[in-house]
C-alpha cells in the first residue's frame, strides 16, 4: 500500500506540473511527462513483481537472517547437543524455518518434546517468521536428505 501511494502521489505531482508547464511554456512537456510517468510505473511494476515472484518461488532467507535463526537455536537451551540443519526459504512475504536439532540419545521423550516445542514457539515470535518447524534427532551423522526415504521391502 505504501509504495502504491508513493506511486500515486509522484505520478499525478509529476503530471500536474508538466500539464501546467505546457500550458505556460511549451505544449511538448504534457506528453513527455506522461511518458515519463509511465515509464516509472512500468519499472516500479516489473521490480515488485520480480520481487513477489522470487519470494513466492520459496528462495532462501539472507544469511544474516539465517544466522539470527541459528543464535536463537544455539541459545535455546544447554541441552541441545548441536544444531544439524537449518533451512529458512520464504514462504510469500515471510519466512518458513525448519530446524534440526540433536539430543542426548537417552533424552526421555517428554524433555525432547518441551525442548522442541518452546524453541518452536521462540522462533515463530520472531516477526519475520510465518511458520518454524523444529525436528529432534539423537544423531547428525546421516544426510538429511535420507531422513525421508522409504525402506526398501
Amino acid at each position: 500500500m505504501a509504495q502504491d501511494h508513493r506511486n500515486d502521489c509522484l505520478s499525478n505531482s509529476l503530471a500536474l506540473v508538466c500539464a501546467y508547464s505546457a500550458q505556460r511554456w511549451w505544449v511538448y512537456l504534457d506528453p513527455i511527462g506522461a511518458i515519463l510517468v509511465a515509464l516509472y510505473i512500468a519499472i516500479t511494476w516489473y521490480r515488485t513483481g520480480r520481487k513477489q515472484l522470487l519470494m513466492l518461488s520459496g528462495r532462501s532467507a539472507s544469511p544474516d537472517f539465517i544466522n539470527r535463526v541459528i543464535t536463537v537455536c544455539i541459545g535455546h537451551d544447554e541441552r541441545i547437543n548441536s544444531i544439524d540443519t537449518v533451512y529458512v526459504y520464504y514462504f510469500g512475504t515471510r519466512f518458513l524455518v525448519e530446524v534440526h536439532i540433536v539430543l542426548d540419545r537417552e533424552m526421555r521423550l517428554e524433555e525432547a518434546h518441551d525442548i522442541s516445542e518452546t524453541l518452536q514457539t521462540k522462533i515463530e515470535r520472531m516477526p519475520e517468521v510465518e511458520r518454524a518447524f523444529v525436528h529432534a534427532d539423537y544423531e547428525f551423522s546421516h544426510k538429511p536428505e535420507d531422513e525421508h526415504l522409504k525402506p526398501r521391502v
